[in-house]
This record gives C-alpha cells, sequence and structure tokens, in this order.
C-alpha cells in the first residue's frame, strides 16, 4: 500500500513539473487589453490596441499600436512585429469603434472573430466612440489611470449610476442578430483632456448610425427596460413649484432615488396592429424637495412627478417610433406573445412598429421624505 501512494505521489510530481515548460513570463507577453476599429482619411481600417507594460525599466506603463488591416487575426502578426512580447487577446476589456466605422454597414463583419475563437472574452466591453479613435489612444490624461484600467472603470461606474448600459459584445451580438430590438452601446467622447460618457448610441436596422441618447434619456431607457444597475437618481424640473422667476436658483427642482421598477405590460394585437401599455410602479425616495413634505403636500408633489415622468417617458417612445429604433424590444414582446402573428411581422417590425399604439403610465410609491418635513 505504501509503495503504490510513493507511486502515485510520483506521478502527480512528474506531471506538475512538465506543466511548466510551457510556462510564459509575463514580462515576455504582450497583453491586449483595448482594442480599437476605425476607418482613417484614406478610408482604411484600422486596429488599435492598448497593451500594460510590466517592466520596471520603463516610464510609460502603456505600449500603443496601430496598424491598416481588414482583419482582428491578422493585425496581431504586425502587432507582434512591434510589440516587446507575444501578443495575447484572452485579456481584452473593452472594444472601442470610432463613428466612421459606422458609416459602412457591413462594419459588424470584422468582428467575426470575437465570435469564434474561444480564447476572446466575449463579456468585454463594446464601446462607440464620437470621433476618431486616435484621439483617444493618443490621451494621456496626467490625473487619471492609463487606458486599459480608465475605460473600463468609466464604463462600469456610468453603468453603476445608470448613466449608461454597460453592453458586452456577447449582448451587443445578441442584438445585431435579433430582429425585436435596435442595437445599442455606451458612447465616449473626449472633452478637453477627458474622456466622458457621451451617452447611448442606437443604430439602425442597417446598422448604421441613427442618434445618441443624451444622459438623461438614457435613464429613462433604464426605466422602460427595467434594467436599473446600482444607483438611479431622476432630477425634474416642476414648473409648477417655481417661486422666484429672476433668482438664478429657483427652488423648482426636485430629485428623488429610484430604487426599484416594478413593469407590467399589456399587450394586444388586433386587425395588424400591436398595442402595448407599460404600466411603471416606482418606489422612490426624496433626496430634494422645492416644498415642505406633509401629508397633503406630499400627495400633490407625487402627482406632478408623475405627470413630468409620465410625458418624458411616452415623449421618447414617440421619438423611437418616429426614428424607427426599437431599444426597449417591443419586438421580442410581441413574439412572446403571439408567435404565429409575430412571424407576420418580423421581416417589417419596425414599419409595424411605428404604426403600433404603446402608452406608458407611471404610479410613484414614496417610501422615504428624509429627515427634513
Amino acid at each position: 500500500m505504501k509503495y503504490f501512494q510513493v507511486c502515485l505521489l510520483s506521478i502527480f510530481l512528474i506531471i506538475g513539473v512538465s506543466g511548466c515548460r510551457g510556462k510564459i513570463n509575463i514580462e515576455d507577453v504582450t497583453l491586449s487589453m483595448i482594442l480599437g476599429i476605425d476607418v482613417n482619411d484614406e478610408n482604411k481600417v484600422e486596429v488599435f490596441m492598448a497593451s500594460p507594460v510590466f517592466s520596471g525599466e520603463t516610464q510609460a506603463k502603456t505600449e500603443h499600436f496601430n496598424v491598416q488591416t481588414l482583419s482582428i487575426k491578422e493585425s496581431r502578426n504586425y502587432f507582434d512585429t512591434r510589440a516587446s512580447g507575444v501578443t495575447g487577446g484572452g485579456k481584452i476589456q473593452a472594444i472601442l469603434i470610432g463613428s466612421r466605422v459606422l458609416e459602412h454597414k457591413n462594419w459588424f463583419s470584422i468582428m467575426d472573430m470575437f465570435f469564434r475563437d474561444p480564447k476572446f472574452r466575449l463579456n468585454a466591453d463594446l464601446i462607440f466612440v464620437d470621433g476618431p479613435l486616435a484621439d483617444v489612444f493618443d490621451l494621456k490624461p496626467k490625473d487619471k489611470p492609463e487606458l486599459p484600467i480608465y475605460i473600463p472603470q468609466l464604463i462600469q461606474t456610468a453603468d453603476f449610476r445608470n448613466v449608461a448600459f454597460r453592453t458586452t459584445i456577447r449582448q451587443f451580438h445578441r442584438m445585431y442578430f435579433e430582429k425585436g430590438i435596435t442595437p445599442f452601446a455606451p458612447e465616449l467622447a473626449i472633452q478637453g483632456e477627458h474622456l466622458v460618457v457621451n451617452g447611448t448610441t442606437l443604430l439602425t436596422n442597417n446598422n448604421l448610425y441613427n442618434r445618441t441618447l443624451s444622459m438623461n434619456e438614457t435613464q429613462l431607457l433604464k426605466i422602460l427596460k427595467d434594467h436599473l444597475e446600482g444607483q438611479l437618481v431622476i432630477a425634474l424640473n416642476l414648473k409648477k413649484f417655481k417661486k422666484d422667476v429672476d433668482d438664478v436658483f429657483t427652488d423648482e427642482e426636485t430629485s428623488f432615488y429610484i430604487k426599484d421598477v416594478k413593469r407590467k405590460i399589456d399587450k394586444k394585437y388586433s386587425n395588424g396592429h400591436y398595442s402595448f401599455n407599460v404600466n411603471l410602479t416606482l418606489p422612490i425616495m426624496f433626496t430634494e424637495s422645492p416644498i415642505g413634505l406633509t401629508n397633503s403636500s406630499e400627495a400633490i408633489l407625487k402627482k406632478a412627478i408623475e405627470k413630468k415622468l409620465q410625458k418624458e417617458l411616452n415623449n421618447l417612445i414617440q421619438s423611437f417610433q418616429k426614428d424607427k429604433v426599437d431599444p426597449v424590444g417591443f419586438g421580442i414582446l410581441a413574439h412572446s406573445f403571439q408567435y404565429a402573428d409575430w412571424k407576420k411581422n418580423e421581416n417589417h417590425w419596425l414599419d409595424t412598429y411605428q404604426k403600433s399604439n404603446i402608452k406608458v403610465k407611471v404610479k410613484i410609491i414614496v417610501i422615504d421624505k428624509g429627515i427634513t418635513m
């Protein structure tokens, strides 16, 4: 028995030692953390890469590369001719898409490798950039970390505050091929020496740029989709509580946390037309109030918030219908409702969606008025 144990231990030791023969030191690897795709002034496709530098002998902590190519996989060969180590793509945190890319309807074809190569991370963030990517990769803000850390943290924070949607390439792939929803992803822009979350980019049914949702519109979309992450703070200007016209501080704004969204959608299909009644129940906590809150004044303020928020949500959906974009995913609701009727409309869903009757109704439940009454 003892002889058997010794032999078994020896086998494990041999296997463990042999597993170390193919090791690569981290300083000999160029880890691709941020990848970018853009179209330059010569109408050529460029691929960008940012990688951390692990050598203590260099001042720069990140190395940047860009090459002209039509293949992400081929770009690695060019990167390896310039990088100090073997390029690896298994740690990609974010993929940036330049605004000029979205002028070409076949742009998504260059992404094909991400979904076929099992070594790539499908939970990497997909981010659109308002402007050329060269400006982003040349950015060196003095009070921010390097790009491979800066960009993922920026998107993560914006998603937690519900001013952006964190969209992975797996999620975008699903939206791209799903006929019942319009693809979207967060948008970055450069302001001075800093990157800022500019809102949410919506695409057309041809996968071209349609419009950018503002921060406020992105928050409203999160409510409609019942997709809250972390904390959502809504600020509304309520004109009926305006007191002093001449003062800068007009004391008309109220703000509150939305703790949760309870969404119920009533669906109906009749004579070739869909109807969606979106009923939203929102528990809120007041953080600012234009009036003192008593039982009677609370009811007045709550009614004003419901009316204002309901109007903004309905206006947003009407603008979506006008632009023929469906980021809420009413098409998904349609084919989960009556699949036979959906099959009649799936190939021209956006035309059907544009003619659909969609109404949003908001109910506010105050769960906290704060300390000051």
